[in-house]
């Protein structure tokens, strides 16, 4: 009968606990275990087993880790992507233990403190850049915007001596050529007709093209020409008839037979 007090003071002082301490809990499937947030770690319901597992240096060590608050050096430095118990440290590319001394003395180190200053110094002269630009660009849109105001008043001026809605007005063109041409064959005459219809019909076209010949035809028709005026000319010119100049003409029964010689028969053969 004394044993029963014993173990409902032990269950008693095992709720008061869990449920005194942040980071311990029953878990939810009736099991009657006691979970450790922080590290996942589970254990049966036993009074002297969950204090020595929250009295060992393994879970104080974890408890303290989990329970900084690392987020205040963000974006500095941030959870590693890859190692869950491990930090990363974006300005020195530097790997750190998830350990609140390990950390502060990262933190106070010397290459962190100056590339803090530079970082903060290189992002002071963006800032500046940028408002800049965005002083710049609110000039301009005010320039934009009075300019298209002068210009509207400009088009509402403009628009009080225009004609009446409905009516467009003819766009002045420059005469075509061929009405250039007939306007000065109507002052000048039919001269400046056929000069004003060379004009419209652009450069003169070549010989050759005018007949209608290939390109080699022409040179050879123009030598032919040249040739048959040569021979024209030789056969104009005084004694060219075939007879040498100053030779006398064969008289007439120059082929050897004497004038009035009877001509001799010729005997057949039998």
């Amino acid at each position: 009968m004394a044993s029963k007090p014993v173990v409902e003071d032990e269950e008693e002082a095992l709720h008061a606990l869990v449920n005194g301490d942040v980071d311990l809990e029953f878990k939810d499937d009736n099991s009657g275990k006691v979970r450790v947030k922080s590290t996942g770690h589970e254990m049966p319901p036993r009074l002297h087993l969950v204090k020595e597992y929250i009295k060992g240096p393994k879970y104080q060590k974890a408890r303290e880790m989990y329970s900084f608050d690392f987020s205040q050096y963000k974006p500095n430095i941030v959870p590693h992507e890859h190692q869950a118990k491990f930090l990363y440290c974006n300005l020195t590319r530097t790997t750190l233990p998830m350990d609140p001394k390990k950390v502060l003395a990262h933190v106070k180190g010397k290459r962190y403190i100056e590339m803090v200053k530079a970082r903060e110094e290189g992002e002071v002269v963006r800032e500046a850049k940028e408002q800049k630009k965005k002083d710049l660009r609110t000039k301009l849109w005010a320039q934009a915007k009075a300019k298209a105001k002068a210009k509207a008043e400009a088009g509402g001026a403009a628009k009080e001596g225009a004609p009446k809605e409905g009516a467009v007005a003819k766009k002045k063109t420059k005469p075509s050529k061929r009405k250039r041409a007939a306007s000065a064959g109507a002052a000048t005459g039919g001269d400046a007709v056929a000069n004003a219809a060379s004009e419209t019909k652009g450069k003169k076209k070549p010989e050759r093209a005018v007949q209608k010949l290939r390109k080699n035809q022409l040179g050879k028709m123009a030598k032919k020409a040249a040739d048959s005026a040569k021979v024209d000319a030789s056969e104009k010119a005084p004694g060219s008839d075939g007879a040498a100049a100053g030779k006398p003409e064969k008289a007439p029964g120059s082929d050897g037979a004497a004038a009035g010689a009877p001509k001799k028969k010729k005997l057949r053969k039998a």
